[in-house]
């Protein structure tokens, strides 16, 4: 799965694109969620296939996206 990496306002204009362009009305109401990069400023959304854009496209998010779990 494809991601796209950008700013929030990037994503969310991203994924409104997709739900629009997909007519998701319905019980589908949004493409994507937006995920928070908890280390950096940075945002990401799933990619779709049929829908471009010039965010920075990546194959998976990189492990800075998954922190580690503090051991208790």
């Amino acid at each position: 799965m494809a991601y796209y990496i950008g700013t929030n306002q990037e994503c969310e204009d991203y994924n409104q694109e997709v739900t629009v362009g997909e007519n998701y009305h319905g019980t589908t109401t949004r493409w994507s969620d937006i995920i928070e990069n908890p280390i950096q400023v940075q945002y990401a959304v799933i990619k779709n296939d049929k829908y471009h854009s010039d965010m920075q496209e990546v194959e998976v998010l990189p492990e800075s996206w998954y922190p580690p779990i503090p051991l208790l």
